[in-house]
C-alpha cells in the first residue's frame, strides 16, 4: 500500500489515490475509536462524490486507523454540546445528526465504482451502517458489528434498517437491531452480512488484492453491475432513510436518549 499518487489528511480523514486507481479513505480519529464528527463525515461524503465522477478512480476502500473501523457518531461531542435554546433548535440538531448518517450510506451507494469496507475492528452505530453499505465487506477476525441504537433510546439509521435486512433476512436483522448485541465477524459471515472474515495480519493484503482485481476490470462494467445489484437488493433504501429520519428526529429529542448520553458528558 505504499504506491501513491496523492495523500491528504484532513479533519480526521486520510485520503489516498494510488496509480492503479484505488482510492483509500482512512478514518483517523483513533483517540475516539474513529467516531465520526461532522467534519470527518462531510469530508468522507465529499471525497466519495468527487471520486465517483473521476475516471482515474476505479474502486474505493474505506477503513480505520488502530483498533476500530468506526464506532459511529461522536457521542462525546453530542453529550458535551451546549443544550439547545428551544424546541426548534433541538429539532434542527436532531435532523442534522440523522441526515449525516443517511448521507454516509447514500454516498457509498451512489459512488459509481465498487466500494470495499476493510473492517479492521469495531464497527458500531453509524460506523456499522457505513461498513454494511459497502459492496464488498472484509473483516478482521477481531472485528465485530454492533447496532447499539436501542441501548441508548434510538433506532438504527444510516440505512441499516434496509441494508442489514437485505443481506441477512428479516428475522436475523430483527435480532441484530432489537437486541443491540455484538455480532462477531465470524457470525456476521455465517449470516451473510459480510464478504469474508480473515486473520488480522492478512486483512490489508486480502483487501488490496480484491481492490487490484476490480481496478483491472473495465470501469463501465463495474458501474453497471453495481447499479443493477443495488437496484435489485436496495430498491427501498430511500424509503428506509425517510422512516429512519422521522423516527430518529423524535428519539434524539427524547428524555430516554438525553439520560443515556448524560454519562458521556464528562469524558
Amino acid at each position: 500500500m505504499d504506491r501513491k499518487q496523492a495523500q491528504v489528511a484532513e479533519q480526521g480523514l486520510v485520503t489516498r489515490l494510488d496509480e492503479r486507481g484505488v482510492g483509500w479513505l482512512t478514518i483517523n480519529r483513533p483517540d475516539r475509536m474513529n467516531a465520526l464528527d461532522g467534519a470527518s463525515a462531510d469530508q468522507l461524503v465529499a471525497t466519495l462524490a468527487e471520486w465517483s465522477e473521476s475516471p482515474d478512480v476505479r474502486v474505493v476502500v474505506i477503513t480505520g486507523v488502530g483498533k476500530a473501523f468506526s464506532t459511529g457518531a461522536d457521542i462525546v461531542d453530542m453529550a458535551q454540546a451546549e443544550p439547545p435554546k428551544d424546541a426548534e433548535e433541538a429539532a434542527s440538531r436532531a435532523a442534522q445528526t440523522i441526515d449525516g448518517g443517511s448521507n454516509l450510506a447514500r454516498a457509498v451507494r451512489d459512488t459509481r465504482v465498487p466500494v470495499i469496507a476493510a473492517v479492521n475492528g469495531a464497527a458500531a452505530g453509524v460506523g456499522a451502517s457505513l461498513a454494511i453499505a459497502a459492496d464488498l465487506i472484509y473483516a478482521s477476525e477481531k472485528a465485530y458489528f454492533l447496532l447499539p441504537f436501542v441501548n441508548i433510546g434510538l433506532m438504527p439509521d444510516g440505512g441499516a434498517t434496509a441494508t442489514v435486512a437485505a443481506a441477512i433476512g428479516r428475522a436475523r436483522a430483527a435480532a441484530v437491531a432489537l437486541l443491540g448485541e455484538k455480532l462477531s465477524a465470524g457470525d456476521a459471515f455465517a449470516a451473510g452480512l459480510i464478504t469474508a472474515v480473515v486473520a488480522p495480519d492478512e486483512l490489508d493484503a486480502v483487501v488490496d488484492a480484491a481492490a487490484e482485481k476490480i481496478a483491472a476490470k473495465p470501469r463501465r462494467a463495474m458501474e453497471l453491475t453495481k447499479a443493477a445489484l443495488n437496484g435489485s437488493s436496495l430498491a427501498g433504501l430511500e424509503d428506509a432513510f425517510a422512516r429512519e429520519r422521522s423516527g430518529q428526529i423524535e428519539l434524539l429529542q427524547s428524555d430516554e436518549f438525553r439520560s443515556a448520553i448524560a454519562q458521556f458528558s464528562t469524558r
